[in-house]
C-alpha cells in the first residue's frame, strides 16, 4: 500500500484561506453585535452578551468554511 504524502501547495492554501475568511467573518460578527446592540440602545451588558454570541457563531462558521476546504484541498494524497 502507498505512502501518503503531505501537500504542502494545499496545506498552505486551506492555512491563508482560513486566516483571510476566519478574520473578515469574525470582523463582521463583532461589528454585527455592536451595531445591533447600539442601535437598540439595548445597554453595555445586552451588547458584549449580543457580541460573544455573534462571535460564538462566527468562529463556527470559520470552522465549517476551513471543513470545507480541507475538503476540497486535501493535506494527504
Amino acid at each position: 500500500m502507498a505512502e501518503k504524502r503531505f501537500n504542502r501547495s494545499n496545506a498552505m492554501t486551506v492555512i491563508c484561506a482560513a486566516i483571510l475568511v476566519g478574520t473578515e467573518i469574525l470582523a463582521a460578527a463583532l461589528a454585527l453585535g455592536w451595531a445591533v446592540g447600539g442601535l437598540m440602545d439595548w445597554g453595555r451588558e445586552f451588547t458584549l452578551a449580543l457580541i460573544g454570541i455573534s462571535l460564538a457563531l462566527g468562529i463556527y462558521l470559520t470552522f465549517v468554511f476551513v471543513r470545507g476546504a480541507m475538503k476540497a484541498e486535501p493535506f494527504y494524497e
